[in-house]
């Protein structure tokens, strides 16, 4: 399929955003943490992992909770190891929630676990013994629960040729124990990997992408899988992954059938596309107004509406965030500020037309940024 580029002229702030807004909030981390994946339990209940946001190649086991909705209060996820990285995160109340680390680096493989709190994030403790359930040769990427009991996890394939596939687990009692998935996809071309917080949920639906553009989906919570190729030639692995450098890819959905996906070609352009049969296929959408491609997210709740964000000051449309009420067609802009750090908006999830959050950076513990939530709100098309 050809790939059509879209217009990402700037615009300026139309009458119309001046309703929406996002408001500082202070994480209360490191210097330049960064806010690397969301978990949005309600409107007060919030858990972030962090990441390190000055390109000095550390991994952080650090997350911070906010159980009001303005004050986050930052803890340490006790257990991984030294070389860990520490990366998803799912939280179903204030004082649940699970994390997935993975080897850095040249670490031991034993550096792969499921962590659960059950007290807030005071301690934290591996839900089996040294990597299980996976295997030492597997990278944990991703975790979700759909309540306190069922949940799924999946991490990068493990065996050889034929035999194969994907690392995905399955649990109904919090984690205690976990299943191997049977119909976990084989990986394809050679090298192909999962990536770190590359998911997304919707219902019962699951969509994950992969170093080689593909996206492996379920539509029973994990128990069985289907795999499509997509326009993008990878989610963000680089070289690594055996994918393109500069290449990534950003999805999201509001049901089991329709969604957008964001085809990053290179650091700085991208290409927006559609589909309505679950990622099977995908078309462009000549769309209108200024979109970002730092995060994709759909707005629970509306008709059709989606967020996009902006963190890299390099790329045409500067950093900001937007908006579209009608499936990506036409975008309006929250803030745009071309070239500058100062306007970066990362990763973003909302739990409704009213409350959602993207990341920034902290300016360290007792500052006043690190993260935003939105002001306003985000109506569906009548």
């Amino acid at each position: 399929m050809k790939k059509v580029l879209l217009s990402l002229s700037l615009i300026t702030l139309s009458t119309s955003a001046f309703a929406q807004s996002w408001v500082p909030q202070a994480t209360n981390l490191d210097v330049s943490a960064g806010v690397n994946e969301i978990s949005i339990v309600d409107p007060s209940t919030v858990w972030i992992t962090a990441y390190d946001g000055s390109g000095g190649g550390t991994y952080p086991k650090t997350f911070s909770k906010t159980t009001n909705g303005s004050t986050w209060t930052p803890g340490t996820i006790s257990g991984p190891g030294a070389g860990a990285l520490v990366g998803d995160i799912a939280a179903v109340d204030a004082n649940t929630a699970w994390v997935v680390s993975a080897p850095s680096g040249a670490t031991a493989g034993t550096n792969n676990g499921i962590w659960k709190t059950t007290d807030g994030g005071a301690t934290w403790a591996r839900q089996g013994t040294t990597a299980a359930p996976y295997s030492a040769a597997s990278f944990a990427n991703v975790i979700h629960f759909w309540d306190a009991n069922e949940g799924f996890t999946a991490g990068d394939p493990v065996g050889l040729g034929a035999n194969a596939k994907f690392q995905i687990f399955r649990t109904t009692n919090g984690g205690t124990t976990w299943t191997a998935v049977a119909s976990a996809p084989a990986p394809t071309g050679g090298i192909e990997y999962g990536l770190t917080g590359v998911k997304y949920v919707v219902g019962n639906s699951v969509w994950m992408g992969t170093t080689k553009g593909r996206i492996i989906r379920s539509a029973d919570r994990g128990a069985t899988w289907t795999v499509n190729a997509t326009p993008a030639l990878d989610f963000g692995g680089g070289a690594a992954g055996g994918g393109v450098d500069g290449s990534s890819a950003r999805i999201a959905f509001k049901d089991d059938s329709n969604g957008l996906l964001i085809a990053i070609d290179n650091s700085v352009d991208a290409v927006l596309y559609s589909t309505a049969d679950a990622g099977a296929t995908w078309e462009p959408v000549e769309a209108t107004g200024t979109w970002f491609f730092g995060d994709l997210t759909y707005v629970p709740g509306t008709e059709n509406t989606y967020v996009t964000t902006g963190i890299n000051s390099n790329a045409a449309q500067g950093t900001g965030s937007s908006y579209s009420t009608d499936g990506g067609m036409t975008w309006t802009i929250i803030d745009n500020i071309p070239g500058v750090d100062g306007g970066q908006r990362g990763k973003v999830s909302f739990l409704n037309s009213t409350t959602g959050w993207a990341g920034f950076f902290s300016d360290g513990p007792g500052g006043t940024d690190g993260i935003f939530k939105f002001s306003g709100e985000l109506m569906a098309v009548s």
